[in-house]
């Protein structure tokens, strides 16, 4: 393989990875979808495209059919076909908005088959007059240095990259305005650093047929040939690399989600192994019979938002449960011992929640009787969003395994001695 061929690898892989993974996501879902379909089929020709310029490919394609430039029609057609559909998978995406841009008509479904059968048509027309490529001494096949001054390989260029660089330019037109229109998240950066592709990409035609510009009125390019090809694979590899970022953005986001969820749910797990004890007798046999393990927690990536989502519930349902354990004045006087202790901000209300439920364990397993029943408010006040219940949740069961916690309690347990003196 050539110096070229390998810096081809840092977008075919890729894109083949990205193909895998959306082949697989594809066979496992139960409904249609049809942007996620033509996205996968979008990756799908830009991997046969670029695959097809590697030199061991091409040298085998022309002994297996005796054309010299067997690989070059196919391998610029697939590219014609992915940048079509990329055009038509982002215009779907776009959110709509009255009155829409009138360059806004160029994406739609008939104009762009017109575009690609006219291209089609004619780069199929004009590509068998076109020079041979020519054969680099290390094995490279070059056809785009072989059309250098050719007036009919230059024309079939043309064709080709016009098209790709109106696809492109139309592509990153309609991601910058999904980004706009859109709130901040996952889909905006992905609209955004498919953006960023897609606008780089439109300088690889400008860059290449500035080349061809100068073969036909016979002047010198300012690069060689070696520095000239270099400078179009780096183009070509920043122009599909943020593109397979940008697509692959929410998959990245539920990824990390998914971390986040079993990280969650190993920090809760000392302070709902404590809690569960006090649920109704069904809950503990449930958990008996079919309890989450401490290497499922680790090790499990399956279902983290569900698993997350019951510790969090039945935390908040323990806590529920403590309530009648727990004295009226007791979560005031818990907050006060926690900053004289040297708590402070969120980390105060945290401790003293904690020591509020490690009292009020202690008293119930104990079977000490009912304090003020119906008297306290709920210690533990669940959101919408489940995150966010999750990091506080996590902060209380830091501070409630911390021998900081200690001297919380222990303090309380003296004021209740002195009052009890007094």
């Amino acid at each position: 393989m050539t110096s070229d061929d390998h810096i081809a690898l840092l977008t075919i892989i890729p894109l083949w990875a990205v193909v895998v993974v959306r082949a697989n996501a594809r066979r496992k879902r139960t409904e249609p979808n049809a942007g996620k379909d033509a996205l996968f089929w979008t990756f799908v020709a830009l991997a046969i495209g670029t695959t097809l310029r590697l030199s061991p490919l091409e040298h085998a394609l022309a002994s297996l059919t005796g054309i010299r430039d067997s690989a070059v029609l196919p391998k610029h057609l697939s590219l014609v076909v992915a940048c079509l559909l990329l055009v038509g998978w982002v215009d779907s995406a776009v959110p709509p908005r009255s009155p829409e841009p009138r360059w806004r008509r160029l994406a739609a479904f008939k104009p762009r088959l017109v575009l690609g059968a006219v291209a089609v048509t004619a780069a199929v027309a004009t590509f068998p007059g076109a020079a041979p490529a020519r054969l680099a001494p290390n094995g490279d096949t070059d056809f785009i240095n072989g059309q250098f001054g050719d007036g009919c390989g230059t024309a079939y260029l043309f064709v080709y990259l016009m098209l790709i660089g109106v696809a492109l330019a139309l592509s990153a037109a309609l991601c910058t305005a999904a980004a706009n229109r859109s709130p901040a998240g996952a889909f905006r950066r992905c609209m955004q650093l498919m953006a960023i592709g897609c606008g780089l990409g439109v300088s690889y035609p400008i860059y290449r047929l500035t080349y061809l510009g100068y073969g036909l009125v016979g002047s010198d390019f300012p690069l060689t040939e070696d520095q000239f090809d270099m400078g179009g694979n780096l183009l070509q590899v920043s122009t599909i690399l943020p593109v397979i970022a940008g697509s692959s953005v929410r998959a990245i986001d539920l990824v990390a989600r998914g971390l986040r969820n079993r990280r969650a749910l190993i920090d809760l797990r000392p302070l709902w192994i404590d809690l569960v004890c006090v649920l109704s007798p069904d809950t503990v046999r449930k958990h008996l019979d079919q309890g989450t393990s401490s290497f499922r927690d680790w090790w499990s990536v399956r279902d983290t938002y569900d698993r997350l989502d019951q510790r969090v519930v039945e935390i908040w349902d323990a806590a529920y449960e403590l309530l009648p354990w727990i004295d009226e004045d007791l979560p005031a006087r818990a907050l006060a011992a926690a900053r004289v202790e040297g708590f402070t901000g969120d980390d105060a209300e945290a401790a003293a929640e904690a020591v509020c439920l490690r009292i009020a364990r202690r008293r119930a397993v104990d079977g000490e009787p009912q304090a003020f029943p119906a008297t306290v408010e709920p210690l533990l006040a669940l959101r919408d969003d489940q995150e966010a219940n999750a990091r506080w949740l996590t902060r209380v069961a830091a501070v409630y395994t911390s021998t900081r916690l200690d001297s919380v309690e222990k303090a309380l347990a003296n004021e209740n001695e002195m009052v009890g003196t007094a």
